[in-house]
C-alpha cells in the first residue's frame, strides 16, 4: 500500500492504515445512553482537540469496533461476516449488528469495499505496520474451510501477512486487541498477561518477538486488579491517545508507561469503568 493521508498530521508512512494514520472516531449511537458519563468525557476531549467524531446509527451494541468494516488504506475497507459464536443464544442474537448496514451509513467515508467471506470479529484484528495480528479463534469460527484457505483469504483481503497468536480459551471472545496494541516503528505493547497466565504470556511473547519489538505493561501493586487488562484497549486517533482509567492504583502507572512508549502522542486518561465492567474498554 502507498502512504496514507492523515488530515491532522499529514503523511502516515505505514503499509496499512494503523491508528496513527486516522483522523476520525466513530461511536455507536447507543454509547451516550449506555455509558453517558464516559461518552461525555470522550466528546469533550475530542471536541477540545478538534478531532472529528460521529455516531453510527442502527447499531445493536456499543462495541462498534467489533462489527465496523476494517480500514486498510485511505479509501479501502474490508467487510466481513460478524456472527461470533459467543452471541449465538437467542438473547444475544438480537445484539448482532450488520456490518454491511453500518458500512452503508452516510457518515462513513467509504471507497473501495472488499468482501471477506469469513466470520471475523473486528476486535480480533490489530493492524501493525505491514502486518495484521489475530488470535487463532478465527480458524475455529470458520471450521468449514481448511486453515490454509482461511489464512489465504485473510491475507488477500488485508493485503499483508497475518501473525496468529494462540487462542486462550479462558478469553472466550478471542480478541487480539485485548492482548496488544501497535505503538508504531514496528513495536507492539502487550498487556500484563503474565499476571494472569504466565505460560500464555510467554507463548505470545515468543511469537510476537519474531516480528516486533515487544513492550510489556506491568504494575507495581500488591494485588493485581481483575480489570487491569483494560489499559491495553486504549483508543488512538492520530497522535491523540485516550487511556481507560478505572479508579485503581494501576491507573497512573498505565498512563506513565503508555506515555513513555508513545512520546510523540498526547496521552490522556478517561474514566471508563462504565464500559469496562461490561467487558470492554475504549478501542
Amino acid at each position: 500500500m502507498n502512504s496514507s493521508w492523515n488530515t491532522l498530521y499529514g503523511k502516515c508512512n505505514e503499509a496499512i492504515m494503523v491508528d496513527a494514520c486516522t483522523d476520525t472516531v466513530f461511536f455507536s449511537d447507543l454509547l451516550p445512553k449506555k455509558c453517558p458519563t464516559l461518552y461525555q468525557s470522550l466528546d469533550t476531549i475530542l471536541t477540545d482537540n478538534s478531532i472529528d467524531h460521529r455516531l453510527l446509527t442502527n447499531t445493536r451494541d456499543i462495541w462498534c469496533r467489533d462489527y465496523m468494516p476494517i480500514q486498510t488504506g485511505e479509501k479501502r475497507f474490508v467487510f466481513y461476516k460478524y456472527n461470533p459464536d459467543y452471541l449465538q443464544t437467542k438473547y444475544y442474537q438480537r445484539t448482532i449488528t450488520d456490518v454491511k448496514g453500518i458500512g452503508s451509513s452516510g457518515s462513513l467515508r467509504l471507497g473501495d469495499a472488499v468482501d471477506l467471506d469469513l466470520v471475523v470479529d473486528g476486535g480480533n484484528v490489530v493492524r501493525c505496520g505491514n502486518k495484521i495480528v489475530m488470535t487463532e479463534k478465527v480458524f475455529f469460527e470458520n471450521k468449514d474451510k481448511p486453515r490454509k484457505e482461511v489464512q489465504r483469504m485473510l491475507e488477500e483481503a488485508f493485503l499483508c501477512d497475518v501473525v496468529f497468536l494462540p487462542w486462550d480459551r479462558n478469553e472466550f471472545m478471542g480478541h487480539s486487541d485485548g492482548i496488544i496494541h501497535y505503538l508504531g516503528d514496528n513495536r507492539v505493547m502487550m498487556t500484563n498477561y503474565a499476571d494472569f497466565d504466565i505460560a500464555m504470556a510467554r507463548k505470545f511473547t515468543r511469537l510476537l518477538e519474531k516480528h516486533f519489538e515487544v513492550v510489556r505493561l506491568s504494575y507495581n501493586t500488591k494485588r493485581k486488579h481483575k480489570h487491569s487488562w483494560a489499559y491495553i484497549n486504549f483508543l488512538q486517533v492520530g497522535r491523540m491517545v485516550l487511556v481507560p482509567q478505572l479508579g485503581i492504583p494501576e491507573d497512573g502507572q498505565a498512563l506513565q508507561q503508555i506515555s513513555e512508549a508513545m512520546p510523540r502522542c498526547k496521552v490522556i486518561g478517561v474514566p471508563a469503568m462504565e464500559a469496562v465492567r461490561n467487558g470492554g474498554a475504549l478501542n
